[in-house]
């Protein structure tokens, strides 16, 4: 996931307010679990989240792309972030707070992979802990081939458009990213195609209760697509 494009991620992404999503985290979470001190970010990106987060919590990432690793740990010196499968890690450590960001569960693609990610979010909790995850999109709201949609942004380095259409190929939403990047070398381009599962709140809620975890659903969340809000059965 943006293996070729992760140094242009917070250029494209200047103008959502990480700051306002994480000011209502933390409220929500000082509401939820207020002795909570330790923070997970699963699918962390390039740490923007966390960047506001630790100011409130100790803050630890792991994410898949190895780029956004590097440029997440140079963010935030005082966390520990590592490159791993949300679907399999271990950090050899646990704690108060595990979230998971911007509809990146979405990429585990199928219901099965879902209850195997969430399974190891509650191992990675400590008694009395909560995961937060932010869903993508049910299938009843993917509208694909409706609209082309393109972003760009500049920044020291050069510029860059991203646009992209979306398709869907049974419960996958597949989103075609084209991107031309403008350097002091010249123009380039390249592709990145990012396939996501579709699942109905239903579902995503039985593969809750199957990791072992109570859930809450908030309709509106943080960004418009809900919040998940899930704590051990074991801790009730």
């Amino acid at each position: 996931m943006f293996s070729k494009s992760a140094q242009w991620y917070d250029v494209l992404y200047r103008f959502k307010n990480y700051q306002q999503e994480a000011d209502a985290i933390i409220t929500r979470l000082k509401k939820e679990h207020p002795a909570a001190r330790t923070l997970l970010d699963v699918a962390c990106g390039t740490a923007e989240h966390a960047r506001y987060l630790s100011a409130i919590y100790q803050v630890d990432g792991v994410d898949i792309n190895s780029d956004f690793v590097a440029i997440a740990a140079r963010k935030n010196p005082a966390g520990q972030f590592s490159q791993a499968d949300m679907m399999d890690f271990n950090l050899g450590k646990t704690y108060d707070i595990v979230l998971c960001l911007f509809s990146s569960i979405g990429y585990i693609k199928t219901l099965e992979n879902m209850v195997k990610t969430l399974r190891y979010f509650e191992k990675r909790l400590n008694p009395g802990g909560i995961v937060l995850v932010e869903p993508w999109f049910e299938p009843a709201a993917w509208h694909p081939l409706e609209s082309v949609y393109m972003l760009t942004g500049e920044s020291a380095e050069g510029k860059v458009c991203r646009m992209n259409f979306n398709e869907q190929e049974g419960n996958l939403s597949i989103i075609n990213f084209h991107y031309i990047v403008g350097t002091e070398t010249g123009v380039t381009y390249f592709s990145e195609r990012h396939e996501l599962g579709l699942f109905a709140r239903q579902e995503k809620e039985g593969a809750f209760k199957q990791a072992g975890l109570t859930v809450e659903f908030d309709l509106l969340g943080i960004t418009g697509r809900g919040l998940y809000l899930a704590k051990r059965v074991s801790d009730l």
